[in-house]
């Protein structure tokens, strides 16, 4: 029986009415961005452009089966167990064109790769992407296990077709090789970061390994979280990689949805308040800007400067507010959907915005946030040349699915769905 918890059922009317808007359009993000013949996902949506992208992201192809088990949960898709099935066979190449690249010795998936047919798209073959994937398809399987057996059965079997050792890069601090290169691991990524998805999953892959059990038990395992690099921020504690700067909050955010044990742990737990209200008060610092508005997440900036950037405290150039951040902490900041129906309601009312004096502008308008708030600057929401966003990148994007899931669900909903390191190794 699923669990709806008290913030959701106390909510207003009018705010619970918002949730379940945004809620649905969430997932119908990631439905836009599907390829039905393979099943794999698009790195971005484009907002003013025609979907889904020839780029596939194998990342957010795992989100996309995370999505689909949301939507199932729901009843927003009765096809969803059949549509995930179709996506386990495209990235196991069951599907007849469509051989997604991988690293020929280990394993491990090319990041970007075609929609239809799977080639490599000049990327790297990345161990964080590749995680994000089969954490996708094991949540899958677990969600689906009663009417489709067999993607928790091709789950398993892709997470044991990788050489997970070289992802150790040092076991002793936690150093985690971010790409497999020729059959070994390169790009070494200091703790703490998302990475921690990798240890996790390399531990589930080949629990035997001692390199791979050294490096969570001496590093990632609860009792040793409270030993991760960290920066203060006014008094708050924020886990970090290096000493004098600031992570982008989605990388609190994946572990702590992605990882079971980082969801029920009282230490995360403390860590993961710390980052949410670290993030709130250096927005504070921007005195023209209301408090309804904050969230350093990464994402695409195309058609206002630069490209993609991953924001943080103290480097987030021009101070574009990420609105999924919001929702990826609202499960220990609930108050943040508050925030986020004052954007909606004050400044983008996405389903309902008219503009008769510019009809051109309230089709642009309309489309930027189709399916919701995502990435916006508050200095250009007034302007009469305001800034459309062209696109969003579904990596990202997944903070706000999973908060919403998680507001609404409880974290349960996550740890229920994925396995323990407890359940193929003890913690020494």
């Amino acid at each position: 029986m699923t669990t709806i918890t008290d913030v959701y059922n106390q909510l207003p009317l009018n705010v619970k009415n918002f949730f379940d808007r945004q809620y649905k359009d969430s997932y119908l993000l990631f439905e836009a961005s599907r390829n039905e013949r393979t099943g794999l996902y698009a790195d971005a949506y484009f907002t003013l452009g025609e979907n889904p992208d020839f780029r596939c992201s194998i990342a957010a192809t795992g989100v996309g089966l995370i999505s689909l088990c949301v939507a199932d949960m729901e009843g927003w898709d009765d096809k969803a167990a059949e549509k995930a099935l179709v996506t386990m066979r495209g990235v196991s190449g069951e599907i007849e064109g469509c051989q997604v690249a991988r690293e020929e010795k280990t394993g491990f998936y090319a990041h970007f790769v075609d929609m239809e047919t799977g080639e490599n798209l000049n990327s790297e073959f990345s161990t964080i992407d590749t995680t994000l994937l089969l954490t996708g398809a094991l949540f899958a399987g677990q969600h689906f296990s009663d009417n489709k057996p067999e993607i928790a059965e091709m789950a398993n079997k892709l997470l044991k077709s990788i050489d997970w050792s070289i992802v150790v890069a040092d076991k002793e601090t936690g150093v985690i090789n971010m790409i497999a290169k020729d059959g070994e691991g390169i790009a070494p990524l200091p703790a703490y970061n998302e990475y921690v998805m990798v240890s996790y999953l390399a531990l589930l892959g080949q629990p035997e390994n001692e390199d791979i059990q050294a490096l969570w038990n001496n590093n990632f395992a609860e009792d040793k979280i409270s030993q991760l690099p960290q920066e203060d921020f006014r008094g708050l504690s924020v886990l970090n990689d290096r000493p004098g700067t600031f992570l982008s909050s989605f990388v609190q955010q994946f572990p702590f949805f992605l990882v079971p044990e980082y969801a029920e742990s009282p230490t995360y737990l403390e860590y993961y308040k710390n980052a949410c209200l670290a993030d709130r008060f250096k927005w504070k610092e921007l005195h023209d800007v209301p408090s309804y508005v904050w969230g350093y997440g990464a994402g695409p900036n195309d058609g206002l400067f630069g490209g993609y950037h991953a924001d943080k405290i103290n480097n987030a150039p021009h101070d574009i507010a990420s609105s999924y951040i919001i929702g990826g902490f609202l499960p220990v900041y609930p108050a943040g959907i508050y925030d986020l129906y004052a954007q909606y309601k004050l400044h983008i009312p996405y389903d309902v915005y008219t503009n008769n004096a510019d009809k051109e502008d309230e089709a642009k308008f309309r489309a930027a946030y189709k399916y919701g708030l995502h990435r916006f600057s508050w200095w250009h929401l007034e302007q009469p040349n305001r800034w459309y966003p062209t696109k969003v990148t579904l990596i990202d994007w997944s903070s706000m699915l999973y908060g919403l899931a998680g507001f609404k669900h409880g974290m349960s909903f996550f740890t229920e769905r994925l396995p323990r390191v407890t359940s193929v190794v003890k913690s020494k």
